[in-house]
């Protein structure tokens, strides 16, 4: 068996209910210099499932999946739909930090928030979107006084280690904004001949695996027990407004706590049975007074949830941070 079909059969067994699509953008992604593409993996996984016509499966002598004949008796085409599954934090105490914004970021609002971080002792960090700004690559008018891209994965790259050296047994993860997604959109547009290079991948760009930091991608949602996370440009549409928790609750009807807005707010509702529901929006840690928009309802901040890990149930300290100084 040539070591194709070995990595292949391996994955089937090792995830026998993912979807092809997704399992053959792992497997290449993986192994890029054995396969040509993703659309060749997703064929091998075809092959091996008996999902590959008639003519192929009578040559498979034995399946890595049982047959379902009956799964599909309108013989619809297969799904290109992606699942959208909660990325699952489970440590008991973790501090939220968003929209940082490198260059832009406010160094003191920062230094607080960590140490405040310490003081609590809190054994996870997420920091919730827009770690990078990408200024430099921005659709929208750009500044050209701003470091250029290599000095900025710099900068953050030393912001990480730094982070890990502070917090050496928390779990870290980093979860995509909308400011993040720039790097991959403009490959895709600009270099796409680089785009499905992984070394070009933002996690492999700020080495997040030599550093044990998670990334969540693709607009996922994280979960906190009970408490739904988003950066929150996931919900179109949304200018977050007077009150951006609010805009937050309308949207969703769940309890949730985004960053996106910088600014801090905070809005809860009550079910006919009773069923409370509180939404929580948290400040950033980048400068007050971008040149793009000079006056503005900003605030810094940051947050810390307590987890009850039998219960899911949590409790949310949104924090503001003036002059330095956390309140």
């Amino acid at each position: 068996m040539s070591v194709k079909n070995e990595i292949i059969k391996k994955e089937l067994t090792r995830f026998p209910k993912t979807p092809l699509l997704t399992l053959a953008k792992k497997i290449y992604k993986e192994n890029s210099k054995l396969f040509k593409d993703v659309e060749t993996v997703r064929t091998s996984l075809r092959y091996f499932t008996g999902k590959h016509g008639i003519k192929n499966r009578t040559k498979v002598k034995e399946f890595v999946q049982p047959l379902e004949y009956n799964c599909n008796p309108f013989k619809l085409p297969e799904s290109y739909a992606e699942t959208f599954e909660p990325y699952i934090i489970s440590q008991s105490k973790t501090l939220i930090i968003s929209d940082l914004h490198f260059p832009y970021q406010d160094n003191k609002a920062i230094t607080a928030a960590l140490k405040y971080g310490l003081k609590e002792q809190v054994n996870c960090i997420l920091i919730n979107g827009d770690l990078l700004d990408f200024a430099g690559i921005s659709r929208h008018e750009r500044d050209w006084r701003q470091r250029t891209v290599f000095e900025e994965f710099e900068a953050v790259r030393n912001f990480l280690k730094t982070l890990r050296s502070k917090f050496p047994n928390a779990k870290i993860v980093f979860k995509e904004g909308n400011h993040d997604e720039r790097w991959e959109k403009w490959l895709y547009v600009k270099a796409p001949e680089l785009f499905d290079d992984p070394e070009y991948k933002l996690e492999v760009r700020l080495r997040l695996g030599e550093l044990k930091i998670d990334i969540v991608k693709d607009r996922r949602p994280i979960k906190i027990g009970k408490l739904t996370v988003l950066h929150g440009h996931e919900m179109a549409g949304t200018s977050g407004g007077v009150n951006p928790a609010r805009s937050t609750f309308v949207k969703t009807l769940e309890s949730v706590l985004i960053g996106h807005f910088h600014k801090s707010s905070s809005h809860s509702e009550t079910s006919m049975w009773g069923d409370l529901k509180v939404t929580e929006s948290i400040g950033c840690l980048c400068g007050m007074n971008p040149q793009f928009m000079r006056i503005n309802k900003w605030n810094n901040g940051f947050a810390i949830v307590d987890l009850n890990i039998k219960s899911g149930e949590y409790q949310v300290g949104n924090y503001k941070i003036i002059d330095g100084k956390v309140y």
